[in-house]
């Protein structure tokens, strides 16, 4: 998408704030500004800027993610009406993007987005809720909250995906499915953050404070399990990398392996994200079974003898067997076990054919496939890449996928700024 389309669609998300700015000035007060609504404002303000200043997410990483800010700013549009909400919302995001120094086009994104959708749920919250009782004082507007939460959301994520889908290459609707998990979690945590907040504003402002630490905490926790995860992640490529280094033939077969398969998941837009970085983990470590085979089979330049080749088709399996045994390499274990099976169900460990093969797999085999055969191994010297992709081509629908062997090969004529730049240094890392 060029810039001036991405600039019409930003220029579109800010007449479209500033309209409904507008709108929500027709709507009633929820009452008078006394000192205690001030001090409300106050505190949301900085309870905002402090969500967004840690970054504190609900769940895990998604292309457009969750996070406390986004409860607390339907919270505001509740207990502060739709203009004076999205007012502070804004502000505070704002403050925060001055304070980070965002991109101007991200910080801009971001407070037309909140702000909107700030309003907008806010309203829907006023034309349905009785506006005698709190947000959970009946099931009225208990009803009424969970409306907001999912105008909400709609608007949030709406907005999102329809500029930043482009950007990413993909389409709205696939940038949704894609985070169909982290709006899952969006509508559970809004309605019961958003309306307990104004809950304890009733009592008074001040008790908002006893959320302060509830709004810390998950970040110091969520902190310490990513980094126990980018341990184990670095200790587990590094198991491999020294795996591949006994073998001057196969040294960095794994990083290239993982090149080519980003390439093709790039040409492969229906794979979800969760889906493409379980596939993306999987490819780095999967020949980690081989630690399990002796060297002289691995390295041995002549025909394998019947025990030999046996041993070394044993290596998928191991490999799932230590890989499964970490939670974050869960997904990722079935992927390993079967990257060796064939299309026609002639492969190995399990004779899987077919779409019964797991798609990471089925894509690791084409990636592992033609990194084998354009590498010198003990055996052979490097075919070609013209040859080794004729080879594809001859063996798909027997050994390979077609699809995938398709989308590799759209992977190889993609422009040089992206794709094909990526695969012709990836012999040279």
């Amino acid at each position: 998408m060029g810039a001036v389309p991405r600039r019409s669609r930003v220029y579109a998300l800010i007449l479209a704030t500033l309209t409904a700015l507008g709108l929500a000035l027709t709507f009633p007060e929820r009452g008078a500004w006394t000192d205690e609504r001030v001090v409300t404002a106050v505190i949301l303000f900085g309870m905002i800027l402090l969500a967004e200043f840690f970054d504190i997410p609900f769940a895990g990483a998604f292309a457009f993610g969750v996070s406390v800010g986004a409860a607390l700013a339907l919270a505001a549009g509740l207990e502060l009406g739709a203009f004076h909400g999205a007012l502070v919302v804004m502000l505070a995001h704002l403050a925060e993007s001055l304070y980070a120094r965002r991109n101007p086009f991200r910080a801009t994104v971001n407070i037309a987005n909140y702000g909107l959708s700030t309003i907008t749920s806010a309203m829907v919250y006023q034309l349905v809720a009785n506006p005698h009782d709190s947000p959970l004082g009946g099931l009225r507007n208990m009803a009424a909250v969970i409306l907001a939460a999912l105008v909400f959301i709609a608007v949030n994520t709406g907005s999102l995906t329809v500029i930043v889908a482009p950007v990413l290459g993909t389409t709205p609707q696939v940038m949704w499915r894609q985070n169909f998990g982290g709006i899952v979690v969006e509508l559970i945590t809004l309605p019961a953050l958003g309306s307990l907040v104004p809950v304890l504003i009733d009592e008074t402002p001040y008790a908002l404070s006893i959320l302060v630490l509830p709004l810390i905490g998950p970040h110091f926790a969520v902190k310490a399990m990513r980094q126990v995860q980018e341990e184990t992640r670095v200790a587990m490529e590094g198991l491999a990398d020294a795996l591949e280094r006994r073998d001057p033939y196969t040294y960095q077969h794994s990083m290239r392996v993982t090149d080519y398969v980003r390439a093709m998941l790039d040409e492969m837009p229906h794979v979800s994200y969760d889906a493409s970085e379980a596939i993306v983990a999987a490819a780095r470590i999967h020949d980690l079974g081989k630690l399990g085979i002796p060297d002289l089979a691995l390295r041995k330049p002549g025909p394998l003898t019947p025990d030999e080749r046996s041993a070394i088709q044993e290596h998928p399996a191991i490999g799932a067997e230590i890989v499964g045994r970490l939670e974050m390499y869960q997904a990722c274990a079935g992927i390993v076990r079967h990257h060796h099976e064939r299309w026609d169900g002639t492969g190995y460990p399990d004779g899987l054919r077919g779409e019964e093969i797991p798609l990471g797999a089925r894509v690791i085999a084409v990636a592992d496939s033609f990194d084998a055969m354009t590498s010198d191994r003990a055996y052979r010297r490097a075919m070609s890449e013209a040859a080794a992709l004729a080879e594809l081509r001859r063996q798909s629908e027997r050994q390979f996928d077609p699809q995938v062997v398709a989308a590799f090969e759209r992977a190889l004529a993609s422009p040089v700024s992206s794709t094909e730049a990526r695969l012709s240094t990836a012999h040279a890392r």
